[in-house]
């Protein structure tokens, strides 16, 4: 018996480390197989907002391009430019555009209509009592007046912070350039679009750089930045707490103050002068992925470790009754043999393997044994 414990020991001895680095190998399959899952998933939700993003921004520009271009060739909008800048000239270029900015407006929230010459602003929809306002000079403005053609351009603008400007030529009759119409839609409100068509995508924030406070009581600083959007105060917060993530092409998960988790993602914003001027960060909720993953995950776990408990202790069975059994009771026998004892009776022949050949050569060293001990014992 003690002999039979010691064989089981030494099979478990060897057996146990195999096992369990089997089961580590095949955990670990499954696991990469649940983590590419989960980030194929995350993939193409990044993917989808990223669509989305570039979609309705086209889309926007698009649309101011036609609007400023379709206000530039206004024939009331040509007679005002081409008269000196005056009140009536103020009143007929808000007749030919405050239908345009208050129907924008209604649909976006906020819009900018306005008509510029000579780096001086003639009229402004949103503020009609404000005139010659003198801008900076804008790359954008510069090129239409050069080129005499249309553009569409993302931007930071004073009035409404990121947003699409479309700028078109107001011409002459003679097709010199009299200064330009310019429609802006803020992408506050496309933000409003994609957490409204991709489910989950719950957060988002507009953030431009600025070492100075912000111009507009409403925003708020983030360290050197100025939010501009936010839809999710928590998501703010967590930045402030995690300044290193505020770089372009940022990706990665983190877990809100609502204790969902959140996939985040910073897209950088290029000006006028395609430099970065800011960061626009998307959120999509992962809280519901990161479960399914984790219970699947769990049940592999489960499953694997009850799959090498059942084929161990099967094994281990299988080991004991065909391989241990015939072996120490071989043993036993061979011990009797070189003792003397159980000479008369017969080894049977249990096993056609290896054993076998062992129980076969045992019992003919028996017989070899017997019949040597009957010449001794025959009188000379």
């Amino acid at each position: 018996m003690a002999r039979e414990n010691t064989l089981t020991r030494e099979f478990l001895r060897h057996f146990i480390p195999a096992v369990l680095l089997n089961a580590v190998l095949v955990l670990g399959i499954l696991a990469l197989g649940q983590y590419l899952l989960i980030r194929q998933a995350e993939d193409q939700e990044l993917s989808a907002i990223r669509n989305e993003f570039h979609q309705l921004t086209a889309g926007y520009a698009q649309q101011v391009l036609g609007a400023a271009s379709a206000l530039a060739g206004n024939p009331g909008v040509m007679t005002a430019f081409a008269t000196a800048p005056s009140a009536s000239q103020r009143t007929q270029l808000g007749a030919e555009s405050d239908s345009l900015y208050r129907v924008l407006k209604s649909q976006y929230g906020q819009a900018v209509v306005v008509f510029i010459a000579n780096q001086h602003v003639l009229y402004r929809a949103n503020k009609p009592a404000f005139f010659g306002d003198h801008i900076i000079p804008r790359p954008d403005i510069s090129q239409v007046i050069k080129t005499g053609l249309p553009v569409a351009n993302l931007g930071l603008l004073k009035l409404v912070g990121y947003s699409v400007s479309g700028v078109a030529p107001v011409l002459s009759s003679d097709g010199s350039v009299l200064g330009v119409a310019q429609v802006s839609l803020p992408i506050a409100s496309l933000y409003g679009r994609i957490l409204h068509d991709i489910p989950g995508s719950g957060i988002a924030i507009l953030i431009h750089h600025s070492a100075t406070s912000p111009d507009d009581v409403n925003e708020k600083t983030l360290g050197n930045n100025v939010v501009s959007y936010v839809s999710s105060p928590d998501l703010q917060e967590y930045i402030a707490q995690h300044p290193h993530m505020l770089h372009a092409n940022y990706s990665g998960i983190a877990r809100l103050k609502d204790g969902e988790f959140y996939h985040l993602f910073v897209m950088p914003l290029t000006g006028y002068d395609k430099k970065p001027l800011g960061l626009a960060v998307f959120g999509y909720n992962v809280t519901n992925t990161l479960r399914i993953a984790a219970i699947t995950l769990g049940a592999s776990l489960i499953l694997s470790a009850l799959v090498f408990l059942l084929i161990g202790l099967n094994l281990k069975r299988f080991i004991e009754r065909r391989i241990l059994a015939p072996v120490v009771e071989l043993a036993k026998r061979l011990r009797a043999i070189s003792l003397g004892e159980r000479l008369e009776q017969s080894l049977e022949q249990t096993e056609t393997n290896e054993i076998g050949i062992l129980q076969t050569a045992a019992e003919r060293l028996r017989k070899t044994l017997l019949n040597m001990l009957s010449h001794i014992k025959k009188p000379g």
